[in-house]
């Protein structure tokens, strides 16, 4: 036992010295141009590829749908194309201790990881993985993402991940939170459809609170409410809708979003809906791990906020269990950009990167770039917003809102323990104020060990964010 224990404690030593000891990151060279692939001959070259997924899917796409069937193809054009062997390495757990240990021995496992940014981001404070911008064209957001989709592979000087922003459907389930809402009991009880305030522009936090109170109705012995939801989910929302964010910069320097004025007026204004203009509006019930789904199955509530993860996916999802589902974005505060709906993600699924240990990073970013081109069936945004409307939601509308919020998600330092303040907000009716007080110590060291550091290596590769 003692043996043991020794053999634990060195090899923990090993890892933290080797993981401190990383070398200066030299610029990398391709030896391919991203844009002119089409001469370039890879003699058979086996490119193996980890992948956090099903094996009964196609690149994260389950088999027997017809996107599957599109990426089945794409691989097969790739391999063709560069005369070479996609070895997609799947597993059900998440793939990040294999890109470390690969890193730390030296051993090359994966030329290409595709996982979720919870672990991965981890990886990328360590070196565990290449800056992609001498490889790839990072700066091209239709293709690989928003540097605030990437903002936490994003890191001092560089990106080391992105994501397949030109695809359809993978990166749906991973970002929180929009609002169901019962379009039957909508038009049961002759309610205005709360998509047209967001069609005019008056979808807003007074307006919110309206039709809260309008869509709560007593009958029969029974109360319908006009909405369910997870408080830390409510406050999240109610916070970001205000036009800020967990991270900001703001006159050249980072800054958390909770110290600022838009930050403080939006929780202020959260607690207050939550806990008293409103509060008999909110279902008594936490709608949290489906609770929310099924209380909106059983016409109990019109609105539900909701991580994506429960509005489609599988078939205990919400889109699968009743028909006619509007989506809203939550509204909007007065500082908010008007038509801009933001929302919060933690960890973003099939996040790619290259591991230090790839054999050849140029082959590698080769390979990626080509996989990741847009399919010729969904060529541009528009494309995908048509497929989302007519293949997952029930309106076009629907399909716009979805899409915006999914390009305006912001990183919501959870795994940093960046969202305490905003989680508690409407837990009690301590003040705001106070609970910002009792926490700028904390924050302030989160600035320093993560946020400052973020933005240094937005700056080194998109340029310094405007104000």
């Amino acid at each position: 036992m003692k043996l043991f224990a020794r053999i634990t404690a060195f090899l923990l030593v090993l890892i933290l010295i080797l993981s401190s000891c990383q070398a200066e990151e030299t610029e990398i060279v391709p030896d391919y141009d991203e844009n002119s692939l089409s001469s370039v001959n890879l003699n058979g070259t086996v490119v193996n590829w980890g992948w956090s997924g099903s094996a009964d899917s196609t690149f994260g796409f389950m088999n027997g749908t017809s996107l599957a069937d599109i990426a089945a193809k794409r691989q097969k054009d790739v391999e063709n194309e560069f005369n070479c062997k996609l070895n997609i390495i799947y597993s059900d757990g998440g793939n990040e201790n294999t890109v470390m240990m690969a890193a730390l021995s030296g051993e090359s496992i994966y030329d290409l990881a595709t996982g979720g940014s919870y672990g991965y981001c981890e990886c990328v404070r360590a070196g565990y993985f290449l800056g992609l911008s001498p490889l790839i064209d990072v700066t091209n957001t239709d293709k690989w993402g928003t540097p605030n989709m990437l903002h936490h592979m994003i890191w001092k000087n560089d990106v080391f991940g992105v994501v397949p922003y030109a695809w359809p459907e993978l990166l749906y389930t991973t970002f929180g939170y929009p609002i169901a809402v019962n379009e039957a009991l909508i038009t049961q009880y002759g309610h205005t459809d709360p998509r047209e305030y967001v069609e005019d522009g008056t979808w807003t936090w007074d307006r919110f609170e309206e039709v809260l109170h309008a869509y709560t109705v007593k009958e029969s012995g029974r109360t319908i409410y006009g909405m369910a939801t997870h408080s830390p989910y409510f406050s999240v929302m109610m916070f970001l809708s205000n036009g800020t964010a967990m991270s900001d910069y703001i006159n050249g320097k980072a800054v958390c979003g909770t110290f600022t004025d838009a930050g403080y007026t939006a929780l202020v204004r959260a607690q207050k809906i939550y806990l008293e203009t409103c509060k008999d509006c909110f279902h008594p019930d936490d709608a949290w791990g489906g609770v929310g789904v099924d209380l909106f199955v059983n016409g109990e509530i019109v609105m539900l906020t909701l991580p994506t993860s429960e509005l489609f996916g599988n078939s205990s999802c919400l889109l699968y269990r009743i028909g006619d589902v509007g989506i809203l974005p939550y509204p909007l505060g007065p500082e908010a950009t008007p038509g801009v709906y933001a929302s919060d993600y933690s960890n973003l699924a099939y996040t790619t990167g290259i591991p230090v240990s790839a054999k050849d990073s140029a082959v590698s970013a080769l390979i990626l770039s080509a996989v990741f081109e847009p399919f010729d069936e969904y060529k541009t945004k528009n494309d995908i917003i048509e497929y989302m409307a007519s293949q997952v939601f029930f309106d076009e509308r629907d399909a716009r809102v979805f899409f915006n919020m999914l390009t305006n998600t912001q990183y919501g330092y959870f795994r940093e323990g960046g969202r305490g303040i905003i989680e508690n907000a409407c837990k009690s009716d301590t003040p705001v104020r106070q609970l910002i007080d009792s926490n700028e110590s904390r924050y302030e060291q989160i600035i320093e060990d993560y946020m400052i550091h973020h933005y240094e290596g937005i700056i080194a590769v998109y340029g310094e964010p405007s104000d």
